[in-house]
């Protein structure tokens, strides 16, 4: 009789688990909240026709993704289009230098030369050193679950190789003088929710995976890897139930034995795979019987990631300044950073992030007409902003700085626009605290006080999301499913 695994959530670490256990033969059902797969991978379009990712926005590592699919006996050309960009993203300064970071390794040298005359040789040094740090941590932490016994054979020197100790601003700054470059290499920690001021500089492995794999398009939006997992999914067998929340995971004899839903429907399952948040699973879905299994201590040094804040923009003209990913970055980096994760206020003069999928694929709006996907680093909900008085003002402050910067028409061409607050992404997803990346990396130990993927806390519960390990990101989730998957098979044989 084949194995049942039930699991709680339609996200792409859940969809990636589904994957792997149907075409090994299990029996695998999904119980999602919302209407449609995805998780915070979602897509808004208007009634003019613009087109938006609501979640990640740029594809990186797309061998992850292709060996996805090859393990469960697919291609993934079959069913996606990922289209390299030749500038994965353009960076503006405050003193109005423009930075393109080209794919191609040769163009980023010249083009590093040219914009940092300084900082080349620099560069060529730093890049052998974060090649170090993913050369160390790939085969024990990136491309494998976290473990008890792997963490066992981890040589200690290995923390020193892979600069645990300072933070990444403080490593960016000892190999860089100019300060415009040091905040290029400060922005790569926010991909995981975390401070460059107060993560181990262990982080700056991120840039190194970006500058050597580069950044895609995936052709008409993101949201067709969602559509695709979703597709893999029905055909080996996988049962999806949405609209179908769960209230509580049942325990017998200290074990995951199943689910029951919030209309009162109780399923049995040999497994359960959490693809919902960790601390929300933890903290919402034991029950009565598994209330005293993980202690509020333990729960409590699970600290939310950064949150953000984003506007939906439809504009109704183009800018020629634009790149497909533009950042702009504020003058006060670290102000801007006390404010978030000590003040737990959003930013008065933020950094933003503006990506235009129409500058890739025409298809993405109208002609003439450019979609914006607006996004600023926001804190995780506390009683310190409110977001139900404050959303329309905050828009009103990214609105007028985007006005300062350049675009001085931008509100009379707006002819669509929505608001997504950290509230929505709680409401919606069951996000700790409305964090887009489930738990921070500001701790030299993060790396491990992130939630395994196997509970050890409780039997036949297993984890596949980006708060669990191995972290945030399309294909860091993507990895989280993988690990889920191979350690129920592991555990039921």
């Amino acid at each position: 009789m084949k194995k049942h695994i039930a699991i709680i959530g339609a996200g792409l670490g859940g969809l990636a688990a589904a994957m792997r256990l149907a075409y090994n033969g299990c029996r695998v059902s999904i119980y999602e909240k919302n209407s449609g797969a995805g998780g915070k991978m979602q897509e808004v379009v208007s009634p003019q026709g613009y087109r938006f990712d609501t979640g990640p926005t740029l594809l990186t590592m797309p061998f992850v993704f292709e060996h996805l699919f090859q393990d469960v006996g697919k291609r993934l050309a079959d069913y996606l289009t990922l289209v390299p960009l030749e500038i994965p993203c353009r960076y503006h300064f405050s003193d109005g230098t423009v930075f393109n970071a080209y794919a191609d390794f040769e163009k980023l040298t010249s083009e590093i030369e040219t914009v940092f005359p300084s900082e080349r040789k620099n560069f060529e040094r730093y890049f052998q050193h974060i090649k170090k740090i993913y050369d160390i941590t790939a085969e024990s932490f990136i491309y494998n679950p976290l473990t008890l016994s792997r963490l066992m054979r981890v040589n200690p020197l290995d923390f020193f190789s892979i600069d645990a100790f300072p933070t990444a601003h403080e490593t960016n700054s000892k190999f860089f003088g100019d300060s415009r470059f040091v905040q290029f290499l400060d922005r790569f920690p926010t991909y995981v929710g975390s401070s460059p001021y107060l993560a181990p500089a262990t982080l700056n492995v991120i840039p190194f995976v970006e500058l050597s794999f580069g950044g895609f398009y995936v052709q008409g939006g993101l949201y067709r890897v969602a559509e695709a997992y979703q597709k893999v999914c029905e055909e080996l067998g996988v049962e999806f139930h949405f609209n179908s929340e769960v209230a509580e995971i049942l325990i017998e004899e200290k074990k995951a034995a199943g689910l029951k839903l919030q209309d009162g429907q109780r399923i049995s399952a040999d497994a359960v795979i959490s693809n919902d948040d960790a601390v929300h699973t933890y903290e919402r879905l034991f029950g009565r019987n598994g209330k005293k299994i993980v202690s509020e201590r333990k729960l409590k040094q699970l600290e939310a990631s950064c949150s953000g804040f984003v506007l939906l923009l439809g504009v109704k003209r183009e800018y020629a300044s634009l790149n497909h990913h533009n950042i702009f970055f504020s003058p006060n980096y670290e102000n801007e950073f006390r404010e978030i994760f000590e003040q737990k206020i959003p930013p008065f003069e933020p950094t933003i992030y503006v990506s235009v999928s129409s500058k890739s694929d025409k298809r993405q709006s109208p002609a003439g007409t450019e979609n914006w996907f607006v996004l600023v680093n926001a804190p995780y909900l506390t009683d310190a902003y409110d977001w139900t008085t404050g959303a329309k003002p905050y828009r009103d402050l990214v609105i007028n700085r985007l006005t300062t910067l350049g675009f001085t028409d931008l509100e009379q061409h707006l002819e669509f626009e929505q608001i997504l607050t950290p509230l929505d992404l709680k409401t919606k997803f069951n996000s700790n605290r409305g964090s887009i990346y489930g738990v921070t990396s500001n701790k030299k130990s993060s790396a491990f006080l992130r939630p395994q993927n196997r509970s050890p806390y409780l039997k036949r519960l297993y984890f596949a999301s980006g708060s669990a390990h191995p972290g945030g990101g399309t294909p860091m989730v993507t990895l989280s499913g993988k690990f889920a998957a191979e350690l129920v098979m592991q555990d039921l044989k």
